[in-house]
């Protein structure tokens, strides 16, 4: 008898089917795709991701926790006019059981890929951020006491702390004169200098995919049903592809009836690529999609210079596969949203989740859904506010502060 193994990757452009050795890159120009290779099992012992292990792609259990809540929002749904609107949360919300201990869905990120790089044999994780994921991964990483270098442009370091007397293993890199893009080209640079290290690898980590598409695992076994409708701010892509994929395996394994929820993605006035490329009924991106000089945004969580638009498996894809639409939001729209849902929900929102709200009542006015229709709105991040009132948190004290033109080599010289 042969061991069992529990999942493998399709390269999507070849079909090949390959093991993993934390393997995040097969063929040019695609995304590989986890291959379960059991139908769903659902453990309600336990909650969050641990329920939907057998979906993840590591082989063992994690100790750690992280998860969405679903529930259905009836002062919010009368207020906008819809009779079946359902909310993920994803944050600090103790008495709802919020279940995102660092306020964000990165947390769901984070759980599998540490189990995933652990169980392939790896030192560390370099990660790249605007702030949540490395918030996220910093985290997890301390209670696992696994290494991680963090790189963050100079806007972003102070989205990354611990609460108080966390345990840490986090090396924080700062680039003084850089933004999030010169955070991922610099952390690429180290990358090639440490062995047994891994990138975390953004959208190509099918472990971070997976962890975020368990939030449709737990919408529709919590609803009952698909919804029709699935509302995201939309930045790199990771939220919205492995939303869709996770879906699509339930219709596959006959979990559920299709179609696939529609994805409707949203981004900022200013900074929009992923809108202008879609409206324009192109599969790539161009340079003009992108704002020709540095702007100011209300959700820079959304801002991402190299969105992964036109890859096999990626936002184009599933744009196309989920009949999505795409969408651009004002400042003071956003801000609109925001309050709103603050006020009902009484509980304080990121921005992208607000972003995602505005978004959703756009389409309401403009007919693009019917009000009537099951909706999932996701709320990506949220109770940091309340977090921070409530426990003490700590700034991660940076490592190095270097110029993004550092020679990388020279940076990291004490880790080799």
């Amino acid at each position: 008898m042969g061991t069992f193994v529990k999942y493998q990757l399709k390269c999507l452009l070849s079909e090949e089917l390959i093991d993993d050795q934390y393997t995040l890159h097969h063929a040019d120009g695609a995304l590989l795709r986890t291959v379960y290779n059991s139908k769903l099992s659902i453990d309600n012992g336990k909650i969050g991701l641990a329920k939907f292990q057998s979906w993840l792609p590591y082989e063992g259990e994690s100790n750690n926790h992280a998860g969405t809540i679903t529930y259905k929002s009836i002062q919010l749904q009368e207020t906008l006019g819809m009779s079946d609107l359902w909310i993920t949360f994803h944050g600090y919300w103790p008495e709802k059981g919020g279940m995102c201990p660092t306020g964000s869905f990165k947390d769901m990120e984070a759980v599998p890929t540490i189990m995933r790089l652990k169980e392939k044999g790896c030192k560390g994780v370099i990660c790249a951020s605007a702030g949540n994921t490395a918030r996220a991964f910093s985290y997890f990483c301390g209670l696992e006491n696994f290494p991680i270098i963090v790189v963050v442009g100079k806007d972003h370091a102070k989205r990354i702390y611990l609460p108080e007397n966390h345990p840490t293993s986090v090396k924080l890199i700062v680039i003084e004169d850089g933004d999030y893009y010169d955070a991922k080209i610099f952390s690429k640079k180290i990358h090639q200098f440490l062995d047994s290290w891994q990138m975390e690898g953004g959208i190509h980590n099918v472990a971070r995919r997976d962890g975020i598409g368990s939030l449709i695992l737990d919408a529709a076994f919590t609803i009952g049903k698909l919804p029709v409708h699935y509302f995201q701010g939309i930045g790199g892509g990771p939220g919205p592809v492995g939303v869709h994929e996770m879906a699509t395996r339930l219709i596959e394994a006959e979990l559920f009836e299709g179609p696939v929820p529609r994805q409707h993605v949203s981004q900022n006035k200013e900074h929009c690529p992923i809108h202008n490329a879609w409206q324009a009924k192109r599969a790539h991106l161009v340079e003009s999609d992108f704002p020709d000089k540095e702007v100011e945004v209300f959700s820079d969580y959304l801002l991402n210079k190299a969105p992964a638009y036109e890859i096999k498996g990626g936002v184009y894809d599933t744009l196309v596969e989920s009949n999505g639409q795409t969408y651009i939001v004002s400042k003071e729209d956003a801000q609109k949203a925001k309050d709103m849902f603050e006020s009902i929900e009484g509980i304080d929102i990121m921005t992208p989740g607000a972003v995602a709200l505005a978004s959703l009542i756009q389409s309401i006015d403009n007919g693009e859904i019917d009000p009537n229709d099951c909706t999932v709105l996701n709320i990506s991040g949220g109770g940091v506010e309340r977090m921070k009132s409530e426990m003490k948190t700590v700034p991660v004290t940076p490592w190095k502060v270097i110029s993004k033109n550092n020679d990388p080599l020279s940076v990291i010289q004490e880790l080799l």
